[in-house]
């Protein structure tokens, strides 16, 4: 079992710093067991980050708006795990606007990030366009490549690509006001069924070129790379390589 003095070594890591701005991918399991459970990991990160840090968990949860066409910012609840499903219980956290690509904030700047209000998930106002320009960290705990750095979703739609196209979903939206009210956001989706997302070859490219870094933190591999960084070199392989962040299936008949 991990302590929290093991965790704050294992994520030290990373060169977290007070002032910090962090978006977390998480997977508890991978950690192999903790002294004090999930709120141990967001209570360690909170720590590095220090009272100027910012920890963003990602509170994604596709179907609620997609499909049933609803989505409260207090009570909708995450799809992205123990951890992340745990911080956006505290408190102290914020969720931000997107009622898709949501993410409870806790620390400094959690008002700003839950002022980032765009109708596309990856649009100028959006919580990643903030993110992207604070220059924040991307963390991910012990998961697969294939699962995690959302952030290169925003890169595509920033950059362009010929897979992927805007599709607009309107619902039923509680905010922190409680009123509800019928709102349109859009995401930025697969063109068809046949584009498969499949980011590995991508990804794994990064990581041989030091762009993104790797630590171990009990059983898990934590991977982490600053947004400017991969935002960069992310946009060539879009740009140059696309066929290294997904494939086409082909029909069977």
């Amino acid at each position: 079992m991990l302590t929290k003095e093991q965790l704050l070594d294992g994520f030290g890591q990373i060169g977290i710093k007070n002032g910090d701005t962090l978006t977390v991918h998480t997977s508890y399991k991978s950690l192999g067991g903790v002294e004090g459970g999930a709120d141990a990991v967001i209570d360690a990160l909170v720590e590095l980050a220090g009272k100027d840090g910012t920890l963003l968990f990602p509170n994604f949860n596709f179907q609620s708006w997609t499909e049933t066409h609803y989505f409260d910012v207090k009570e909708t609840p995450s799809k992205m795990g123990a951890i992340t499903e745990i911080a956006r219980l505290r408190p102290n956290a914020l969720r931000t606007p997107h009622p898709i690509y949501s993410f409870a904030v806790i620390g400094a700047r959690a008002e700003e990030f839950a002022k980032a209000d765009d109708a596309e998930a990856y649009g100028p106002n959006s919580a990643f366009a903030l993110f992207h320009k604070i220059n924040g960290t991307i963390v991910s705990i012990g998961l697969d490549f294939n699962s995690t750095f959302s952030m290169h979703h925003y890169v595509e739609y920033n950059v362009g690509c010929d897979y992927r196209r805007v599709k607009e979903f309107s619902g039923i939206y509680v905010g922190y006001d409680r009123q509800p009210k019928v709102k349109m956001y859009s995401m930025f989706v697969r063109k068809d069924q046949r584009v498969k997302t499949y980011i590995v070859p991508g990804m794994n490219e990064l990581l041989e070129a030091g762009v993104i870094r790797e630590v171990q933190v009990g059983a898990a591999k934590v991977h982490h790379s600053t947004a400017n960084e991969f935002f960069d070199k992310m946009s060539v392989i879009v740009r140059e390589h696309p066929e290294k962040l997904h494939y086409i299936e082909e029909p069977k008949y």
